[in-house]
């Protein structure tokens, strides 16, 4: 009896070992494939990034300009200073130039330039322009008037009325420099470091070649005011001495009750009137 229950004992604990064993053998087994494949898979990355990166070099190399298609393209460009992709042109240059001084003087005498207008009705435009400044508004008025103009080019350029705005413009703020006598300082109108610090010396002239420019046409644009200014006093004038002259050959014409038999009414009114031109 006792060699049996010895016997049963041991049975036990050999099976209990094994068990033990065996779930420590399929842990590894899980835990070790799990790596291999992971160090699988992370090879094959490395494989594939490495053809990439391959055949990018490749093509590049093959596609890069050499030293002499480098120096054939130099010489097809301007020499003047240095090039690379995005630069602006000395014509861009100087057109900025020019629009920057005009900007420049135009917010000066406005004192302030307004937001645009997002408005597309053309009317609100056309209705602006049929206001036409006169001589005897003052400053203030002036600058109401310019900062509507200045408001709305956005729809003037929608609607292709740009040049008339920037002419009535131009012409608002001439007579505000007139009546106002404030000296425009011109070196705000050259504050763009994007061109009067360019690396490029053809850049830099060009943008203050075209600051000149500016000058000239603010120049342009107040003799023109003053040239208007003074065939308005004229045409007003002119206008005031027909209406006397008018006034006066219809209160002659009332003072003629009874014409002569040979002579109608309108024949007496055509006589006052040229006895008063002599």
């Amino acid at each position: 009896m006792k060699n049996t229950g010895s016997s049963s004992g041991a049975t036990v604990w050999v099976v209990l070992i094994a068990v033990v064993v065996f779930f420590g053998l399929f842990r590894f087994l899980l835990l070790g494939g799990a790596a291999l494949l992971g160090l699988a898979l992370a090879g094959l990355l490395v494989w594939l990034s490495a053809g990439f990166i391959t055949s990018r070099t490749r093509a590049t190399r093959q596609t890069a300009p050499t030293d002499d298609d480098a120096d054939a393209d130099d010489d097809d460009e301007q020499p003047a200073g240095p090039r690379w992709s995005g630069q602006p042109s000395a014509e861009e240059a100087r057109a900025a130039g020019a629009s920057n001084m005009r900007t420049a003087w135009i917010s000066w005498h406005l004192r302030s330039l307004p937001r645009p207008e997002e408005s597309r009705d053309a009317r609100l435009l056309t209705g602006t322009l049929s206001v036409v400044p006169q001589a005897d508004w003052d400053a203030d008025r002036l600058r109401q008037h310019g900062r509507a103009l200045w408001s709305l080019r956005g729809s003037a350029r929608r609607h292709g009325l740009i040049d008339q705005v920037d002419a009535r413009l131009d012409r608002v703020v001439a007579m505000i420099s007139d009546a106002t006598d404030e000296e425009f300082d011109t070196s705000l109108g050259q504050v763009n470091d994007q061109y009067l610090y360019h690396p490029d010396r053809a850049v830099r002239t060009a943008y203050l070649e075209g600051g000149a420019l500016g000058v000239e046409h603010i120049m342009d644009a107040v003799t023109a005011a003053r040239a208007q200014a003074r065939e308005d006093a004229a045409t007003r004038a002119a206008a005031e001495s027909l209406a006397k002259q008018r006034t006066a050959a219809l209160r002659a014409l009332r003072e003629t009750r009874r014409p002569t038999e040979d002579r109608d009414a309108r024949a007496a009114w055509e006589e006052e009137a040229r006895k008063l031109e002599e």
